[in-house]
């Protein structure tokens, strides 16, 4: 796995976002937050199990956000291992080769998305390949903005494929947050 700000660096580049551009992040939009970045602004429901990636400014200044089908790359290589519907799209699990054969893994949660053609259950991908787009979140009459929700989630080895959904990841007993911009 690549640090967290390496990874932002392939999403600019992937988007053809200009050299300089810097990702904003909003309170509501960080691990653990129990703010809105939409809508009323009010409280969440819960803690936010991620990082949501939508806005940026560009050299000039100026902030922009992410269109709907901005393209996402993966983050490690690794094997999609579950895929699932989310309130936004859909999700994809990637475990990344580093986690393989101990107690624990750590997955990669990617959410809100449209899988790119090809993209299913037992892929192997490369770090930066892309793997999906954002989905169209106005389409689904959301007062969201499409953006990429990133999670990284520890879990039990034991713990089968098709579990891993959003059933189970805000369940904190079951799981363990871990923040990627520490990554």
């Amino acid at each position: 796995m690549t640090r967290f700000k390496q990874y932002l660096s392939s999403i600019a580049a992937a988007n053809s976002l200009k050299d300089g551009t810097q990702w904003v992040f909003y309170p509501g939009m960080l691990i653990d937050s129990k703010s809105k970045w939409w809508g009323d602004f009010k409280t969440r429901h819960a803690a936010h199990e991620g990082i949501d990636i939508c806005f940026f400014r560009t050299p000039d200044k100026t902030i922009h956000r992410l269109a709907p089908g901005a393209v996402v790359p993966a983050w490690s290589t690794g094997t999609v291992v579950n895929m699932c519907e989310d309130f936004l799209g859909h999700t994809l699990v990637v475990e990344p080769d580093y986690t393989a054969g101990g107690p624990t893994r750590v997955l990669e949660v990617f959410s809100h998305l449209s899988p790119g053609h090809g993209i299913t259950p037992g892929t192997r991908i490369g770090a930066d390949r892309i793997i999906a787009r954002t989905f169209n979140t106005r389409a689904k009459g959301s007062p969201l903005l499409s953006h990429l929700h990133l999670s990284c989630i520890e879990v039990a080895s034991h713990i089968p494929f098709e579990a891993l959904n959003w059933t189970l990841f805000p369940q904190r007993e079951k799981v363990n947050i871990i923040n990627p911009v520490v990554v």
